[in-house]
């Protein structure tokens, strides 16, 4: 399958996942303070400015991921996608500048648009699937789970995220850092992957990003 590529679609920043990243918990941290909202107001307008959205995927067998789970799946989907280099480079702007309240925020806000631009290639992929009467997975990535972070570099051999400027650094990060990628099962009766994105693959009960719901990362 030609890899499909989609650019520019929209996402949501809600205040309630900024505040989660930040490591504030409703129950005990009480209400955000007038400068800490005014920092969220300015890092979500900012941030509504600074994002530039794309993803690409396609389908291909599970035995090109290079990951014994996958080998007996017959149609995987593999996805990149990122939220642009331009929210970070203004966060290591602010960084030298010591405006330090105004950059984690705004990192925080790219965090969570890189998420949103993975559910919506998540939703985009399940859409086309369903037309087929095929459904998905949830979302497996590289350093979760089962899959070793060392499987980054098998996925971009398959898909060819530089079209939409994502790359892997020597040591397997990738550039831009707000990028995504992840790969789900397609078929009439989708597997249960081990290396499901999901904060209920990860025993740190205290973690200040573990999500409400018990850790669906979709």
């Amino acid at each position: 399958m030609e890899p499909v590529i989609e650019r520019s679609f929209t996402v949501d920043m809600p205040r309630e996942e900024l505040l989660r990243l930040l490591g504030r918990r409703p129950e005990t941290a009480g209400a955000p303070g007038r400068r800490l909202e005014a920092a969220l107001d300015e890092a979500i307008e900012e941030a509504g400015r600074l994002v530039e959205t794309a993803g690409i995927w396609t389908i291909l067998p599970g035995s090109a991921l290079e990951h014994p789970p996958f080998a007996g799946l017959e149609r995987m989907a593999v996805c990149v996608c990122s939220i642009g280099p331009r929210l970070e480079d203004r966060v290591a702007e602010l960084t030298a500048g010591d405006e330090l309240l105004r950059a984690v925020v705004l990192d925080a806000a790219g965090s969570t648009a890189a998420e949103a631009a993975a559910g919506h290639m998540d939703r985009t992929i399940a859409a086309v699937a369903a037309e087929t009467g095929l459904g998905t997975s949830c979302r497996a990535s590289p350093g979760y789970g089962d899959w070793p972070v060392e499987g980054q570099a098998a996925l971009f051999r398959v898909l060819p995220a530089g079209r939409i400027g994502v790359r892997l650094s020597s040591g397997g990060m990738m550039i831009p850092r707000k990028s995504v990628s992840f790969a789900m099962h397609v078929a009439r009766d989708p597997a249960r992957l081990r290396s499901e994105n999901s904060c209920e693959n990860c025993d740190r009960d205290d973690c200040p990003g573990r999500s409400e719901n018990g850790g669906k990362a979709r």
